[in-house]
């Protein structure tokens, strides 16, 4: 049953009232603020995306210093991986001198009209980091750096010991109430179960990018009898399922998901067609079926949702002169029909997307590609992003410098906690649980780094 909103906004606000007859204000006052954006008008919708590359992407030939000088330290370190001066496409606004990889022409649109901003030099910090201090070992680390999957799940759960929930998840167990539909999971993966979305109450609902998942052979709604009784069966199989508690539980989870899937995909199939054309790809694909689902959010009855989306390849030990330009395309050209289609539907202010990582690259040539390192940088992009700015602090591109460990691994000066903090608070997460969602953030000097107005 779908309630009318303004006898919703009047139930939360008498809730509201109750509770405050039996309770500090203090110990509420973050759970109020959730309650308030509940009763928000039918345009207080916001969605957080995550294109996570899979890998360990190398930004630092994905924006270039143009400067002689600058490019001079840069094309002597890089040596044959670096991208001739001249094909550099200039991002004209801000005040640094850098420019795109010449594959990103559609993101230095982006850029350089303030729709998408850089985040320089972040990655996975406890505390800040000198190479002093990493040099005598006096420096807390994330676990095993260089790690795929472990820095995977670093930056993902920011957790120094056993990850079991993610800041996507965490904020999301906090934020789940904001939705009426408390059915289906604030946060959609298109890229299966993970860490980041995982929370101690809330977790991951995954969808492909070519829609929901059904059982085969099993639609009660079929024009086929057979296929009609198959489904009739197996749902008489399931709710007679109680003799054990494992076989109730399973019965309840297929019976939900069952009941899900149908409902998302109902969803779905009543929304009229997006115009915006996407490009062939996976990442295209799965964006394009985050932009589909974001067109149903009224009939999901949701008001914030944070989507997943992987894109892979991005290990680029060997061949990388030949890879990134195709990878490095294929990013550029998926963001920006996404950000088309999500102005299409008049929603540019109220999505944001934003990218995450492995870890850097080596600034160094193994010959034929690069290693892995720590620190790199990061895209944001939304009509809500405080666009055709770089962000942090560039680090210093000559070998040996204080930025450097080591063959070109660059110390982040900006943590995975401040990045998502900044995300959070544009999203609506309370101040007063960034501590319980951002546990390092703590240790750094700024919870907000300016990109999101």
């Amino acid at each position: 049953m779908k309630y009318d909103s303004l006898s919703r906004r009047r139930f939360l606000r008498k809730s509201v009232a109750a509770c405050l007859g039996s309770a500090s204000f203090a110990a509420l006052s973050s759970r109020m603020q959730l309650a308030m954006a509940q009763t928000a008008g039918d345009n207080d919708y916001k969605a957080l995306v995550c294109i996570f590359l899979f890998g360990g992407n190398d930004s630092y030939n994905m924006i270039v210093p143009t400067s002689a000088s600058e490019y001079s330290r840069y094309a002597n370190v890089r040596q044959n991986l670096a991208i001739a001066q001249g094909d550099l496409l200039p991002m004209s606004a801000g005040s640094h001198d850098y420019g795109f990889h010449p594959s990103m022409s559609a993101l230095q649109q982006l850029y350089n009209s303030g729709q998408l901003a850089v985040l320089a030099n972040c990655g996975s910090l406890i505390e800040p980091v000198s190479k002093q201090r990493y040099n005598n070992h006096q420096a807390l680390l994330p676990p095993q750096l260089f790690s795929h999957n472990d820095q995977q799940t670093f930056v993902q759960s920011l957790a120094r010991d056993t990850a079991t929930t993610g800041w996507a998840g965490r904020a999301a167990d906090i934020l789940q109430s904001m939705n009426i539909n408390q059915q289906l999971s604030m946060n959609i993966s298109l890229s299966g179960n993970n860490i980041f979305q995982s929370g101690s109450k809330v977790f991951p609902y995954a969808i492909n990018g070519f829609g929901v998942e059904l059982l085969n052979h099993f639609d009660a709604h079929s024009d086929d009898p057979q296929e009609v009784s198959r489904a009739q069966v197996f749902r008489a199989l399931m709710q007679g399922a109680d003799n054990h508690i494992f076989q109730r539980e399973y019965a309840n989870v297929q019976e939900r998901a069952w009941t899900l899937a149908g409902d998302v995909k109902s969803a779905l199939d009543t929304q009229t067609p997006l115009n915006t054309q996407f490009p062939e790809g996976k990442l295209a694909t799965d964006l394009a079926m985050v932009a589909r689902l974001i067109s149903a959010r009224d009939a999901l009855d949701v008001k914030r949702q944070i989507y997943f989306v992987g894109m892979g390849d991005y290990d680029t030990h060997g061949d990388q002169a030949n890879r990134q330009p195709v990878l490095f395309n294929e990013l550029s050209q998926g963001i920006s029909a996404f950000n088309n289609a999500i102005a299409e539907q008049g929603l540019a202010n109220q999505v944001t997307t934003f990218t995450m990582s492995d870890f850097g690259r080596t600034l160094t040539s193994n010959g034929d590609g690069t290693d892995h390192a720590w620190g790199g940088h990061h895209l944001i992009t939304g009509g809500a992003v405080n666009g055709g700015h770089i962000y942090g602090t560039l680090p210093s591109l000559e070998l040996n410098s204080d930025d450097d460990i080591g063959e070109g691994r660059i110390i982040p000066t900006t943590a995975i906690d401040q990045y998502g903090a900044t995300l959070a608070s544009w999203f609506g997460l309370p101040a007063a649980d960034f501590a319980n969602t951002f546990p390092n953030l703590v240790k750094f000097d700024r919870a907000d780094l300016g990109f999101m107005t």
